[in-house]
């Protein structure tokens, strides 16, 4: 009976209203159509310039990009393209990347023996089992022997060197699969992930400083928007308070939470930075 009864009193968060009524959404909301092809051309001068940024970041926000052009117009959000450079000044960039990015590995490889077992036991240990377990429903990564998950075991490997301070931590891997699926060229992803690494705070490393200042956005949010919840959270103590059931949402930006089509129009969306400097 006890069974019984906890079964019924147990409730699971469910999808209550998949589509909102148009006085919740946006005024703006219906006003833009995703970012194909034509409409990326229209924002780029003769010498390959992004103009009009705001305009571009805020019909980003709203309407998305088309998958053809991802990996185009991504390095721009991920800040590995500046707006202002030419097309010619981006392909000098990525030659001298590449070549950033191969002395990075080089030194990976160059390491000591010592310095091999102290990065094995902190890094590379915890990267091989993550990647062999990181999309590979995606036809990008499925299959055994698959060279891009290679390609992505190598560029957590790489940035663990080139950042110390943060190296790798779990979940890294589900970040930047999807950037190498669509940017497809390994140096370019890596640098891509620098950019997301360095310039967002809505990714980040799952270190206590980082996901608490996270963590004090969302209950302010949870504060004022959902106060009966907030009350509930606080009447459960420090531990409700810890909101432990959405640690997985804040380190890999709702990709789990969402289809894959949905989770990276979200990531468009934070990656636009439209009306804020930082998300």
């Amino acid at each position: 009976r006890t069974q019984v009864a906890d079964e019924k009193t147990c409730m699971q968060f469910s999808i209550r209203r998949p589509k909102l009524p148009s006085s919740e959404t946006h005024p703006e909301e219906s006003m833009y159509r995703r970012l194909d092809v034509a409409a990326w051309l229209r924002h780029l001068n003769a010498l390959g310039q992004v103009e009009e940024e705001y305009k571009l970041r805020k019909a980003i926000f709203f309407g998305g990009i088309d998958v053809s052009i991802r990996g185009e117009v991504w390095p721009f959000l991920l800040r590995y393209y500046s707006h202002e450079s030419t097309s010619e000044e981006r392909e000098a960039l990525r030659v001298q990347k590449r070549k950033e990015y191969a002395e990075i590995q080089q030194k990976r490889l160059s390491m000591t023996p010592e310095e091999h077992r102290d990065f094995w036991r902190n890094v590379q240990f915890t990267v091989d089992k993550d990647v062999v377990r990181t999309d590979r429903s995606n036809q990008f990564f499925r299959g055994e022997g698959n060279p891009n998950v290679e390609s992505m075991r190598r560029i957590l490997l790489n940035y663990a060197v080139y950042n110390p301070a943060i190296g790798y931590s779990q979940g890294m891997s589900d970040l930047v699969a999807p950037i190498l699926a669509e940017v497809l060229d390994e140096s370019d992803t890596f640098w891509c992930f620098v950019g997301l690494m360095q310039n967002t705070i809505f990714v980040s490393s799952p270190r206590d400083e980082d996901m608490e200042k996270q963590l004090l956005y969302l209950r302010e949010l949870l504060r004022l928007t959902h106060v009966r919840f907030y009350q509930h959270l606080v009447s459960l103590g420090e531990d409700g308070l810890q909101m432990l059931f959405c640690h997985r949402w804040l380190l890999l930006c709702f990709k789990r939470e969402f289809p894959e089509a949905e989770a990276l129009r979200i990531w468009e969306a934070c990656w636009a930075h439209y009306q804020k400097d930082c998300v």
